[in-house]
């Protein structure tokens, strides 16, 4: 595992464009937030971690690696084995076409790597079970780009909806600030998921 690096001007720049934001991160001071060093198994990961709360994610992740004694392309081609696993159908299929592209070089780490935000998404996107949150996941956890704010993800609503009483849901008026947070969405992504399990905790 690797570290999401981040500096003060990232955040300065965060605080000049959101007063609340900036008054949030004043408070809570640096987040460390963990990033693979492995592209295929964190791509598999975020595919596991679909609709799941960390914890149940956690749980089939632990019981994958011990069934298959680590996540490789080769480990991974085997669909009905991947489900044996506890993993629904359509993630089982999903990860061993991923291990199949990856296998052929379709897919590679390198070639991602050398592509724009959009067009990782669109290349990811087009394997049946990636969806926008996936692919938006493993650009920020995998590829480590600095401008991603998921509008997909319920967590950074939710730490938007805390902050500026936005309603959740209401994604067409959280739009605008993809834009405010430019180029530094990743680190408000970090942020407002530390937001969102704030309020959890004033919710108990």
């Amino acid at each position: 595992m690797g570290i999401l690096y981040y500096t003060n001007e990232h955040t300065g720049l965060l605080a000049q464009r959101d007063e609340r934001l900036g008054a949030f991160i004043s408070q809570k001071g640096f987040v460390e937030r963990n990033i693979s060093d492995d592209f295929f198994s964190g791509l598999c990961y975020n595919i596991v971690n679909q609709q799941l709360s960390m914890k149940a994610c956690d749980t089939l992740w632990t019981k994958l690696i011990g069934r298959l004694g680590g996540i490789t392309p080769e480990n991974c081609t085997d669909a009905p084995l991947l489900k044996e696993c506890g993993l629904s159908r359509s993630k089982a299929e999903c990860i061993a076409e991923c291990a199949k592209r990856f296998i052929s070089g379709e897919i590679s780490a390198e070639r991602l790597s050398e592509m724009a935000d959009d067009e990782v998404c669109a290349a990811l996107m087009q394997i049946k079970g990636i969806g926008r949150w996936t692919a938006e996941m493993t650009l920020i956890f995998c590829l480590g780009r600095m401008d991603v704010l998921s509008l997909s993800d319920y967590g950074i609503r939710k730490g938007l909806s805390l902050l500026h009483g936005i309603p959740a849901n209401d994604i067409k008026a959280m739009q605008k600030y993809k834009t405010l947070y430019s180029p530094c969405g990743t680190v408000a992504s970090v942020y407002l998921w530390e937001a969102a399990r704030e309020l959890d905790k004033g919710d108990q």
